[in-house]
């Protein structure tokens, strides 16, 4: 017998092979492993670049940001960036920069003339005289609409508003915003949006809270555990709708003078959850004041159509790119409207060439 066939050496031999297979296992498996992983990161990076780089939000070589907010097509801050009728101004005075809708406002007679949109407010001061009396004495200001944001996907942006109120905290302390007008002209392609902005307000004593046009809602508080938080239904805040297609509206209020403060508004209702602690001294106030509450705002492309199919597509469309749709709107005053969205799978600005992938 050979000493290489005893029976020891064979089974060291088969010990031998097998350990080699195993290693070679192994290592093919860790070869596998790695590259796999590697192509998964070489996909995922190309995937990011490719969605960077082919997802332009406004036009080639308009700035695409204000400050902190994104401005895309048909909005824009310089001649040629933006569709007429959606212009912005970049306030580089802020730090960081702030966007405004251009204002303009003249008096006429007696009267004020807007002829683009912007934020009126009536102030009402209190004079404690040396008879006791507690003398009014009301103020008006103007101010532009700054822009918060922009979606070119819902046809939608947000605005800062100032709202109403009513606090009179002690007797020395007593302060009244009581008139809040958020206008854009008439004819203009913005509307406050029914679906998203609503008339509120906010009171333990009786407040009604007025919009010009549009019903009104009354708050008050009978018992404290009667309110819910988060709730808007009367007890402590109330809401109530918009008209449609409202392009400017004017809030006021009622309330009687307590040791407290009331408040009326035009808000974003998804902004905006009701707690009781907003009905305690002035919080509501001071959280809110010097930033204000955003207010929705539809938008269209008016004094156009959607062309018919088969039809030449008339000078000025705006849904110009590829993946695109145009969504008519019926507007009132025989106007005519329309909104441009991407195709079904398609995501982007539908607004610019290539913004819909």
């Amino acid at each position: 017998q050979s000493f290489f066939t005893t029976p020891f050496v064979v089974q060291l031999i088969s010990c031998l092979i097998a350990r080699e297979r195993a290693s070679m296992t192994i290592q093919y498996s860790s070869y596998v492993v790695t590259v796999t992983l590697l192509l998964l990161v070489v996909a995922a990076a190309s995937s990011r670049q490719k969605l960077s780089m082919a997802a332009p939000t406004t036009l080639p070589g308009c700035p695409d940001k204000c400050g902190n907010v994104s401005i895309p097509y048909p909005f824009g801050t310089q001649d040629g960036c933006f569709l007429p009728g959606f212009q912005i101004i970049c306030n580089h005075t802020f730090h960081p920069p702030r966007a405004f809708f251009p204002a303009e406002y003249f008096r006429s007679g007696p009267d004020m003339v807007y002829s683009k949109p912007l934020i009126r407010t009536e102030h009402v001061y209190y004079n404690n005289t040396q008879n006791g009396d507690d003398m009014p004495r009301g103020i008006s200001s103007f101010s532009p609409v700054e822009l918060m944001g922009v979606s070119v996907a819902e046809g939608k942006l947000q605005v800062r508003a100032p709202f109403c109120y009513k606090c009179k905290l002690n007797e020395t302390h007593h302060s009244y915003r009581n008139t809040v007008l958020i206008y854009f002209p008439d004819r203009s392609p913005f509307f406050l949006s029914e679906q998203s902005t609503v008339l509120m307000g906010i009171g333990k004593y009786p407040i009604t809270a007025e919009q010009r046009s549009g019903p009104s809602c009354q708050a008050y508080v009978q018992s404290l555990d009667q309110f819910v938080n988060g709730t808007c239904s009367g007890q402590g805040c109330c809401q109530a709708t918009m008209l449609p297609q409202t392009h400017y509206d004017t809030v006021t209020m009622e309330s009687h003078d307590h040791n407290d403060c009331t408040y009326a508004m035009l808000v974003d209702k998804s902004w905006y959850s009701f707690t009781s602690l907003d009905l305690d001294g002035d919080v509501f106030l001071r959280r809110n004041n010097a930033s204000g509450v955003p207010v929705a705002v539809d938008f269209v492309i008016t004094n156009h159509s959607c062309p018919r199919h088969g039809q030449q597509v008339p000078e000025g469309y705006a849904c110009t790119g590829d993946n695109t749709i145009c969504v008519q709107l019926p507007l009132d005053d025989d106007n005519e409207g329309y909104l441009c969205r991407c195709s079904q799978g398609y995501q982007g600005n539908p607004y610019i060439q290539n913004g819909c992938q």
